[in-house]
């Protein structure tokens, strides 16, 4: 008996993971440039741009990106151009698989105009609480290359309302034909809890006008280039809580006594930290023979976004030092919260007699299948 061989048409084809992240990015690109061209109608018969890209660089910048351009100027006639004159605009589908409220592609267009500042922001994500919304700014910068000349058309800050006239002139961008310009786009994710993180992927439409000098491009900003982490580290105690006669690194360590009104306790302030991610402390520990009490470390995860301040109770550890009369080393590993934004630790005596050393603190975030950013 004949076993018939199922047909290849038969059998369901597989996509790999690679495949359907390659079908994603390239569905979102269609849908950015087929909104763009909704958006515009039927194309005018238009000049070529002139504005001539020569390099242009992406970076990521925490949960931003940074797009720096070198451009050439190809027009004709040598141009004066104020602030006013220059225009801007960057739209695109955005979204992130890692964050939930991310991961459904949202529109967002920003939109620059010189009179108002050289800044401009999109709500992507609407809500009455600020902690859930989202929102996509871009600042622009522009200036020549000519050393001898045009300010750094910057945004400028709000004078005060007291404030008089402005006794400088607006600075200005005078281009000859051929001249180099230089154009930094900083877009930003405004999120209260993923803003620092989390880059808004996808790719973006870029249409900037310095007076009738024109700029379009296309930024392929789909990818994380590296998965941000809090940059803050605590400062060193200061010099009145330091002790140069014990440590295990020179040339002192932190000093708790518990005999000195204040001593028995010492706090490393707030720092941010990257919600929902492993950490690891370490420290070393010295408590002095005869100290009374408990000698205790501890562990505190906040969420401060604004109009919410609350210290996350889950998020709490604590840790009891026994060993008195040799120093010890502590390896401590947590997740923070998934609302955390900030993190404290303190050290402790309870009772009236002894001291406790630390020495060599650290906090850092364990994320080994992310590279990490500069």
């Amino acid at each position: 008996m004949l076993t018939r061989t199922p047909s290849r048409a038969a059998t369901p084809r597989r996509y790999s993971v690679r495949a359907r992240t390659r079908a994603r990015r390239a569905l979102m690109l269609t849908l950015t440039l087929a909104a763009l061209a909704a958006a515009a109608g039927p194309a005018p018969q238009t000049k070529p741009d002139t504005l001539a890209v020569v390099e242009r660089s992406l970076t990521q910048d925490q949960g931003g990106w940074l797009v720096v351009y070198r451009l050439r100027y190809q027009g004709t006639d040598s141009l004066v151009v104020h602030p006013a004159a220059i225009l801007a605009k960057v739209e695109g589908w955005v979204s992130n698989s890692r964050v939930s409220a991310h991961a459904t592609p949202r529109w967002s267009s920003v939109t620059i105009a010189g009179a108002q500042g050289l800044t401009g922001v999109s709500e992507v994500v609407a809500s009455a609480d600020e902690a859930h919304c989202c929102r996509e700014r871009v600042v622009l910068h522009a200036w020549t290359d000519d050393p001898s000349g045009d300010a750094d058309m910057a945004p400028a800050p709000a004078p005060a309302p007291s404030a008089g006239p402005p006794s400088d002139p607006p600075p200005t961008l005078s281009l000859a034909p051929g001249a180099s310009v230089r154009l930094k786009l900083k877009i930003e994710h405004l999120h209260a809890l993923y803003g620092d993180y989390d880059p808004l992927l996808g790719p973006r439409a870029v249409e900037v006008k310095i007076g009738p000098a024109t700029l379009r491009d296309v930024l392929p900003l789909d990818r994380e280039q590296y998965l941000a982490q809090a940059k803050a580290t605590w400062p060193e105690p200061p010099e009145d809580r330091r002790d140069n006669r014990r440590f295990v690194s020179a040339p002192d360590s932190l000093l708790l006594e518990a005999h000195i009104p204040g001593n028995h306790y010492y706090r490393f302030g707030e720092r941010p930290v990257r919600y929902a991610t492993k950490m690891r402390l370490r420290y070393w520990y010295f408590i002095a023979p005869g100290t009374e009490g408990e000698c205790l470390a501890h562990v505190a995860q906040y969420k401060n976004i604004p109009g919410q301040y609350r210290c996350l109770s889950d998020g709490t550890v604590e840790e009891g030092l026994l060993t008195v009369g040799r120093w010890v080393r502590v390896e401590k590993v947590f997740r923070t919260e998934s609302e955390a934004t900030d993190l404290s630790l303190d050290f402790r005596l309870t009772g009236d007699v002894g001291a406790m050393w630390i020495d060599d603190l650290s906090l850092e975030p364990l994320a080994p299948h992310s590279p990490a950013g500069p």
